[in-house]
């Protein structure tokens, strides 16, 4: 008579070979493939207009990228909705490495505030950071008020307040300026704009009274030149390529108002880790590169240096990091 519990324990062996022989072949087909990338040019969609700070900041790794991965890289400008548009695009691309995002945190920020974002920060996978920047609170250059202290008093005598540029609903610049108003008891009404390029000039120009930017070499440039005011930084400490602009803290100290924007390239979290960690060491040669490490100093920008799982480990904190921040402000999409 047959054993059934013999063949049961036969049929389960043979399930158990071909499992494993299924998972070896996935992961040799797997790393070929991660191997061999990139056969063919990479597009980078930049979330943001062209000659904002993203798009800058990307456009400088470019050469040593295309060196490290041996192909062309395309950067594409694809802005609108805090973000939002250029991160859809890219999640509806394949899985594959070759279309990538160019994104700073606002990608974790935009589904917060706004119901239309239509995808989730945990549908992205941080492949690599560039590095940080603090924000820096500017005023056009005609503002007679040159401290938070004068800020705060000349919004009061405005029938509608100063008018405060952002880059749209969640992003970081509302956010700091939000807490910028709750700390100091700044009047101002919020200004939406598309990215970080159209806001800056409508500063410059006169436009709009005050903004969040990132710090970096341009900004420095423009603070140095009196073509924007500096009213201070959202940091904990002075940055030593501004030293007399104080933190926004310094003049409300029991209420630290702290914000900084950091940019990288994301891809779909289905994208094979042997490719993400291609890209991963790709950025980090370019970001250590003399070059980018002159451009990022000159700007008093810390520049990031992290593996594929530390980038991971780094973006999911920003998640709940952002999510607590979420609910403490009582942030919600709109």
């Amino acid at each position: 008579m047959p054993n059934k519990d013999g063949d049961n324990f036969m049929h389960s062996i043979k399930r158990s070979i071909l499992l494993g022989a299924f998972i070896a072949a996935a992961a040799i087909s797997s790393n070929s493939w991660a191997q061999a990338y990139p056969t063919k040019p990479v597009t980078i969609r930049v979330a943001f207009p062209a000659g904002g700070t993203a798009d800058v900041f990307i456009r400088q790794i470019l050469p040593r990228m295309q060196a490290e991965l041996g192909q062309p890289l395309m950067v594409e400008n694809l802005s609108g909705a805090g973000g939002a548009i250029g991160a859809v695009n890219v999640l509806k691309a394949p899985a594959d490495g070759y279309v990538v995002a160019g994104h700073t945190n606002d990608v974790i920020l935009t589904p917060l505030a706004m119901a239309s974002a239509q995808y989730r920060p945990d549908q992205f996978r941080l492949a690599a950071a560039l590095g940080l920047s603090d924000m820096l609170l500017v005023a056009r250059p005609s503002m007679t008020a040159h401290t938070l202290a004068e800020l705060v008093d000349y919004s009061k005598t405005l029938p509608n307040g100063l008018s405060l540029a952002h880059q749209g609903p969640g992003s970081s610049s509302q956010l700091a300026g939000d807490d910028m108003k709750a700390a100091s008891g700044v009047k101002a009404a919020g200004i939406p704009y598309k990215g970080m390029a159209p806001l800056v000039q409508d500063l410059l120009g006169g436009h709009v009274d005050i903004g969040f930017i990132p710090l970096g070499m341009a900004t420095v440039a423009m603070v140095q030149q009196k073509k924007l005011i500096a009213i201070g930084i959202a940091a904990a400490k002075r940055n030593p390529m501004l030293p007399d602009v104080p933190t926004l803290s310094e003049a409300h100290p029991e209420r630290p108002v702290l914000h900084r924007q950091w940019i990288g390239l994301l891809v779909p979290r289905a994208t094979p880790d042997a490719i993400v960690q291609r890209l991963n060491k790709a950025v980090t040669e370019a970001v250590l590169s003399p070059e980018f490490q002159k451009f990022a100093s000159e700007g008093g920008v810390i520049t990031l240096r992290m593996s594929a799982k530390e980038s991971d480990d780094f973006y999911n904190s920003e998640i709940l990091k952002y999510g607590d921040l979420a609910r403490q402000t009582n942030l919600h999409p709109q």
